[in-house]
């Protein structure tokens, strides 16, 4: 906490009290909230917002809104011209960051690697709208489609309104204390459903929230190893496990199988960073060892507390991996994909538009039958961009996301700083972990946490570009 003095000492107390009131009024609306607090809360925030009259903290609250807020409440009270909070908010950023541009810095912009393929991105979402309109797609199932790519024009008003030192001590620790907050809410949901008294019951808690457990799990990881003095290791274990038990909750496959690949990315950026003499491979081996035994000696602790069978089901889901015909959900998602590719066949070059349907599949198990019905989402990345915005959008966006993860990667590589190392490496097994969900889930694009991605990507850049001024003083000076 001490690299918080070196800000200046207002700009952080309103910073914190912006993320705290934000904090605060979500879980009002989380837990004794009804439609008219929905609206309070995001009235109060954004007045909040308003008030201080920030770029950065607007971001801050952006942010916190998008990971706390439960999509159900918004559900339930629609605001006006049907924005949601974030949105707001994200409106907010972007006018804050143009008047910090015009009017405070005399027109001088900062400029990065991406800001090109962001924009590439930002047109061909809009031109796929087009695209849509002619494929005879819904106006308003068009602009439903349209408004979560364009979320990332977050990225520029990251880029131009953030500083390094802020990304750091400031938007570090706030993706962590996220998925604290998102673990928080699973535990107290899954508490409340199942029956104490008899433990037999088992709830699986699944929102589209989970999204932030495994990024502020390995950012905690890559903190524990490579900057513990921060905030001690006793306090990022403890942390690392509290998240952790609400990311056993899930039970999402996808999120276990790409959070144990970005550890893997975690260990290894932390054994290459070794000096070679100090190297050894059984240390890597035994770090992951103690990590993963702690958590399921945790959740093993709190299933003995509540009586309920999360290891049998989590074993049961596991089988899948083995045998995919086990679930039939996995059966259904992958006519799913199959649907998707059928229409891709179509249009494979500029896709079928923003606003395409498709008839999805799935089992209902209470009723013990299939069900059929319209979709105009699809849980696959590369998919939805693929169908959604051609070829185009699919090559310019998995190109970002490579070359924001090696930028990512070289700002790891490059900086002596703790602070620094640990930031860019927990982002980098993130967005790592984040490309190999992206085969099962369309988070980065497909919904509200597409803001909260464009906001890491544009955190990346400006570290990126710190860092690389930092090393090239350093060797004109030798």
């Amino acid at each position: 906490m001490s690299a918080l003095l070196l800000l200046e000492p207002q700009r952080v107390a309103t910073s914190l009290a912006v993320s705290a009131a934000s904090a605060v009024f979500v879980g009002l609306v989380a837990y004794y909230g009804s439609p008219l607090h929905v609206l309070l809360a995001a009235a109060g925030i954004c007045l909040l917002v308003l008030t201080l009259f920030s770029a950065s903290r607007t971001l801050i609250a952006l942010v916190t809104v998008t990971a706390l807020l439960p999509a159900y409440l918004v559900d339930d009270a629609r605001m006006p011209m049907g924005l949601r909070p974030w949105e707001i908010l994200l409106a907010a950023s972007v006018v804050f960051a143009f008047i910090d541009v015009i009017w405070i810095r005399r027109g001088q912009m900062r400029h990065t690697a991406m800001d090109g393929l962001v924009a590439a991105f930002l047109l061909v979402a809009v031109l796929s709208a087009f695209v849509g309109s002619l494929s005879g797609n819904g106006v308003d199932v068009i602009l439903r489609n349209l408004r979560y790519p364009l979320y990332y024009v977050a990225f520029f008003a990251t880029v131009q309104t953030v500083t390094r030192q802020q990304a750091i001590d400031l938007f570090g620790p706030l993706l962590i204390v996220m998925g604290v907050g998102v673990s928080a809410e699973y535990i107290f949901e899954f508490i409340g459903a199942i029956d104490l008294s008899a433990g037999e019951r088992f709830v699986r808690i699944g929102r589209r929230q989970g999204v932030m457990l495994p990024v502020s799990m390995l950012l905690l990881a890559n903190q524990f190893v490579h900057d513990p003095r921060r905030w001690g290791r006793p306090l990022l274990l403890a942390l690392f496990l509290f998240v952790g038990l609400g990311f056993a909750l899930t039970m999402g496959r996808g999120m276990w199988a790409t959070f144990g690949l970005g550890l893997v990315v975690t260990v290894w950026l932390w054994h290459s960073s070794q000096p070679r003499e100090r190297r050894r491979a059984w240390k890597g081996v035994g770090l992951v060892v103690v990590l993963l035994g702690m958590l399921t000696a945790a959740v093993l602790g709190f299933q003995k507390i509540t009586g309920a069978s999360i290891s049998a089901h989590a074993v049961q889901r596991s089988l899948t991996f083995v045998d995919y015909t086990r679930d039939v959900q996995v059966v259904s998602r992958l006519f799913n994909y199959a649907n998707a590719l059928q229409k891709i066949s179509e249009s494979p070059i500029l896709g079928s538009g923003q606003g395409t349907e498709l008839t999805s599949y799935t089992f209902d198990p209470q009723l013990e039958r299939y069900e059929t019905w319209t979709s105009w989402t699809l849980d696959s990345l590369y998919l939805t961009l693929w169908m959604k915005m051609g070829i185009a959008g699919l090559l310019i966006f998995t190109l970002l996301l490579l070359l924001v993860t090696r930028r990512a990667l070289q700002a790891f590589r490059v900086s002596a700083d703790g602070r620094t190392r640990a930031f860019a490496g927990g982002v980098t097994a993130s967005l790592v972990a984040m490309a190999m969900l992206g085969v099962s889930d369309a988070s980065m694009v497909g919904g509200r946490f597409a803001s909260v991605f464009a906001v890491i990507f544009g955190l990346v850049m400006v570290i990126s570009a710190d860092v690389e001024e930092e090393q090239g003083r350093m060797e004109r000076k030798a």
